[in-house]
């Protein structure tokens, strides 16, 4: 017995996301170099398939992407007015790739638009929304638009085709036709002109919504390139709901994968890049400076675009010290993994932390990842510092948070790790004429009085945290239980 058909595609989607990387392409662009006016340098290193070039509205996306055409394919002819002009800080762009195991170089003087030029294969720039908007147009123009469809012949979407685009708009379709349409050019390029059947209705172009008729061009477009082409195209998320905006780009990723397509191309969407790798994304920015980012955490883009990262798991921890310990910790570690997580002391100590994964784990089915941290005092095997049974990891350490701070403050002030100086409120002396001030009281006392006196428990268990990864094995300690963490809550890069 076979998987189910959405099993199977998901396996393939996963599938390909793995091999877009490891795929040996026909073309591949490996580094992009650019001057500006003011003699600054800036570069990127590119990823096989697919690479990103994000940004807010006005950073220079689109017009990054001109200048990349401008430098593979030469000068703008008529018919491919769509490609915009390239940005007005660049003055020069250079281009390292291979194409057929053969390295090239290209490069674009844009003074004086003096080109030196050794690709050989072929280059497409797409602007579905643009695009579409076009064809609409044409046919609406035209009195009897299905008098031009007399005599030819239409083809239809594969199978293959038809599930994509059912994806990406979570719609079922059982059949789309297309007439390629050559009466409104004069060299006879093809204008597409679509009939589909979805959920039992006929209809054709003119009653497409704009999404749909976005996404029905861009894969009838990248289905008809020869392989090794080397494809641009401008923010093609456009018109499309969130959900399909992230669903798209599987079917961009299977195109570079399926079809050995070279893609770059532009949005200002983070839901669109949400399941690529960083290697994949750059941001560009053109104010106050022009400057384009490389190897940028996902979750970082994404923030600089307006779109916060999905929590991916709640850690319930014991207390206050303990959330404030455990963010501290992680923080210095991979501060990308503590944004995606939500951090909650409960009411009940370390019981009510291993009821409530329990509990929780039992009852409910959900995205979300939910584990417990334990004081590192309750871990019953020193061996493994970080994981226990069901869910559950313990703190760095081997004493309860507020213990571990202040034996790491006392070591401090015995003269342990001299270099260190404690990120507070007041002077290392005032740190240690406190320190004296307290020796004796209760631990709770202690730990109240010492993080009133230097800004609060926040305050403290940063300067703490920072204090204990100066000993190398509590670092270790917090690199594994960090990395248990992400494993558990499914974070990637």
């Amino acid at each position: 017995m076979g998987c189910p058909r959405m099993a199977v595609r998901f396996i393939e989607r996963q599938q390909r996301l793995r091999k877009l990387s490891e795929r040996r392409y026909t073309t591949h662009l490996k580094e992009l170099q650019l001057e500006t006016w003011t003699g600054e340098n800036h570069s990127a290193n590119l990823s096989p398939g697919l690479n990103i070039i994000a940004g807010g509205n006005g950073a220079g996306k689109s017009t990054l992407l001109g200048a990349i055409w401008r430098c593979v394919a030469g000068p703008v002819s008529p018919e491919q007015a769509l490609v915009p002009s390239a940005p007005p800080w660049l003055k020069k762009i250079q281009i390292e790739g291979e194409h057929s195991e053969n390295s090239f170089h290209v490069e674009l003087e844009l003074d004086s638009n003096q080109a030196n030029n050794t690709f050989t294969g072929n280059i497409e720039y797409i602007d579905p929304a643009t695009e579409t908007e076009d064809i609409l147009g044409k046919f609406r123009r035209d009195a009897q638009p299905t008098d031009l469809l007399e005599g030819i012949d239409p083809t239809h979407f594969s199978r293959k085709q038809l599930e994509m685009l059912s994806y990406v708009l979570r719609r079922d379709y059982s059949e789309l036709l297309v007439y390629e349409v050559t009466a409104f050019s004069e060299d006879d390029s093809p204008v597409p002109y679509f009939e589909v059947e979805s959920m039992g209705k006929r209809y054709a172009l003119p009653q497409m919504g704009r999404g749909e008729l976005s996404a029905s061009y861009l894969l009838w477009r990248l289905e008809a390139l020869p392989t090794g082409s080397i494809v641009l195209i401008e923010e093609p998320e456009s018109h499309l709901a969130f959900f399909s905006q992230n669903l798209l780009v599987d079917a961009i990723v299977a195109a570079a994968v399926d079809r050995d397509l070279c893609l770059i191309v532009s949005t200002h969407s983070p839901g669109f890049f949400g399941k690529l790798s960083s290697r994949n994304i750059s941001l560009i920015s053109s104010l106050p400076e022009p400057s384009l980012r490389c190897g940028l955490p996902v979750t970082t883009v994404s923030d600089h675009l307006g779109i916060r990262p999905n929590i991916a798991a709640l850690v319930l921890v014991e207390d206050e010290v303990a959330s404030e310990l455990l963010q501290a910790v992680i923080s210095s570690v991979d501060r990308e993994t503590l944004k995606r997580l939500e951090i909650c002391p409960v009411r009940s100590g370390e019981s009510g932390v291993t009821k409530s994964v329990q509990d929780i784990q039992v009852r409910y089915a959900s995205s979300i990842k939910i584990m417990g941290i334990l004081d590192g005092d309750q871990r019953p095997n020193k061996d493994i510092p970080s994981k226990g049974p069901d869910m559950i990891g313990y703190l760095v350490g081997a004493h309860p948070p507020e213990e571990l701070i202040r034996r790491a403050f006392l070591r401090w002030r015995s003269g342990d790790f001299p270099d260190w100086s404690p990120s507070v409120p007041g002077t290392p002396d005032e740190v240690r004429l406190c320190l004296e001030r307290l020796d004796g009281l209760d631990l709770h006392d202690w730990f109240r009085a010492f993080a009133n006196e230097f800004g609060g428990t926040r305050i403290i268990a940063h300067t703490a945290t920072d204090l204990l990864l100066q000993d190398e094995e509590v670092r270790a300690e917090a690199i594994e239980l960090t990395n248990w963490i992400r494993e558990q809550g499914n974070i990637s890069d």
